[in-house]
């Protein structure tokens, strides 16, 4: 049980999204581009040793393609998630096994909370990420919450802007 955590936590940490700018673009912070991941300024356990994310959007759906490197070796996915709030399907490949992943994304002031839902076997995970920017729009944070095999594990990621 205790390894199924970490290991999901891997995939999901690789496959969870980022969001675009939605109808009130000035008040949502500008997500598109390339952005470098900063381990110093990263915080929790299982922290890549290295990760890029590029993102990309059109009118209806945000596509983010992520490469990093873990534990586990070169980790890549490709997401998407929709812009209008419905939810999304993805499958992720990693370490081994495929896992269907449903995400929901959704704006809190200039906040993007993507939330994710898997089951893999009996268990069940539940993850929350929340995207910020700061204000000069340089450095991107990813604060995650994910819930599975009855383990709770915080993790934060920054990335620098390319």
């Amino acid at each position: 049980m205790r390894r199924f955590v970490p290991a999901l936590f891997a995939v999901v940490t690789l496959a969870a999204p980022v969001a675009a700018q939605g109808s009130a673009a000035a008040a949502h912070p500008n997500l598109i581009g390339t952005w470098k991941f900063d381990p110093k300024k990263s915080e929790g356990a299982g922290l890549p040793s290295s990760m890029t994310l590029t993102t990309a959007k059109d009118a209806k759906v945000m596509t983010i393609n992520r490469t990093g490197m873990t534990d586990a070796g070169e980790q890549k996915s490709l997401v998407i998630v929709n812009l209008d709030g419905s939810p999304t399907k993805n499958t992720v490949t990693g370490r081994g096994a495929s896992v269907d992943l449903f995400l929901t994304g959704t704006w809190d002031g200039p906040v993007f909370v993507v939330k994710t839902k898997a089951n893999i076997g009996t268990q069940t995970l539940d993850q929350t990420d929340r995207w910020t920017v700061d204000a000069k729009g340089k450095t991107l944070r990813i604060a995650t919450t994910l819930i599975g095999g009855g383990q709770t594990k915080t993790q934060t990621l920054a990335f620098e802007k390319q």
